[in-house]
């Protein structure tokens, strides 16, 4: 039974009880559909990466590079045939979450979130909707860390702490000298970004400065590119093209969805993306790694056993975040030189 509204406060029927067989038999039922509930909470940032599921702790993938010309004939000529073969390791990391709730509590908490909102849950039971609530939390805590987060097998209760971050991964490959501006993957931005400088900066980062950085690579920019920013980059930038071309024809509107000039640039302003920070990569070489598909990864609710009013909800699950490729060609970051000179260090 949905609960009555008074005086705006929603009010549970007192009726209304969820027992901890209920709740685990939802998750049973619904299993399918629950375990990608932390995607969909993750969904804004997912939409523009690539996914891939299966990946069980360590998954390895290989890049060839080589340097192969034709010249004029000379019947002696040898070359070194020397092919590079890169391999990168997609990684997930095992984790698990086990809470006491008090699904009254959430279910009072529920009325009106947006976890419960649209076709997908509007007319289902109390009791999914409560299930998918929690299993949305995750997502939004993963969310939260997705550039982040550091790994460390000593800290088990914190999302922060499970597995590695997008700029964790990079500033490894920085203090390997596998990314730095001489690679042409790693630009450093000579001042933090604000209303009177993003859209030079933004521009230099793309395209180059006379003299010294050179842009991103070509092979990078005829590729569809999305450039990951904090939102506040992204007003930032409307706020300065606003103020320096106004007057402008074209100008139609306030908002900027694409870098001017580089329409296959696409803006991509999130909340838990750094600021003073870009990324500059192709949608399939941004990727968010799931497993997903074996036994191991449960999720429960059982009878609490402190408490005669509590549930204890059990998941297990994997995630993990990785560059299909760091060359130039397929990625640029721009960081501070402090940023750059701290993952050196």
């Amino acid at each position: 039974m949905d609960p009555v509204v008074n005086s705006g406060q929603p009010v549970v029927d007192p009726q209304t009880t969820f027992t901890p067989e209920a709740l685990s038999k939802a998750f049973q039922t619904y299993r399918k559909e629950l375990i990608v509930m932390p995607m969909r909470a993750m969904g804004e940032a997912l939409q523009h990466m690539g996914h891939r599921d299966g990946i069980r702790y360590q998954e390895h993938v290989h890049e060839m590079k080589g340097n192969f010309q034709m010249g004029n004939y000379d019947k002696y000529k040898k070359g070194t045939g020397a092919i590079a073969i890169v391999q990168r390791t997609l990684e997930t990391f095992f984790g698990n979450c086990i809470e006491p709730i008090d699904p009254n509590s959430i279910y009072q908490s529920l009325w009106g979130s947006d976890v419960t909102k649209g076709e997908g849950l509007k007319n289902v039971p109390w009791v999914k909707r409560i299930c998918a609530y929690i299993m949305a939390q995750l997502g939004e805590n993963m969310f939260n860390e997705m550039w982040t987060a550091k790994h460390d097998p000593e800290n088990t209760t914190l999302t922060s702490k499970w597995f590695n971050g997008f700029k964790t991964i990079e500033d490894a490959e920085i203090k390997a000298n596998k990314m730095a501006v001489e690679l042409g993957n790693l630009h450093s931005l000579p001042e933090n970004f604000s209303a009177e400088n993003t859209e030079d900066l933004l521009k230099d980062f793309y395209w180059g400065v006379a003299g010294g950085w050179v842009g991103a690579d070509d092979k990078l920019k005829k590729q569809k590119l999305k450039m990951f920013m904090h939102v506040k980059t992204k007003h930032f930038y409307e706020e300065a093209y606003q103020h320096n071309h106004g007057a402008l024809p074209y100008n139609e509107q306030y908002l900027k969805a694409h870098l001017d000039g580089a329409p296959n640039v696409e803006f991509v302003a999130l909340t838990n993306v750094p600021e003073n920070y870009l990324c500059l990569t192709p949608k399939n070489n941004i990727l968010a790694l799931w497993n997903q598909r074996t036994a191991d990864e449960t999720f429960l609710v059982k009878e609490s056993k402190t408490s005669h009013y509590d549930v204890d909800f059990l998941a297990n699950m994997f995630y993990g975040e990785q560059y299909l490729s760091i060359n130039k060609e397929m990625l640029c970051v721009a960081r501070t030189a402090a940023e750059i000179a701290a993952a050196k260090a």
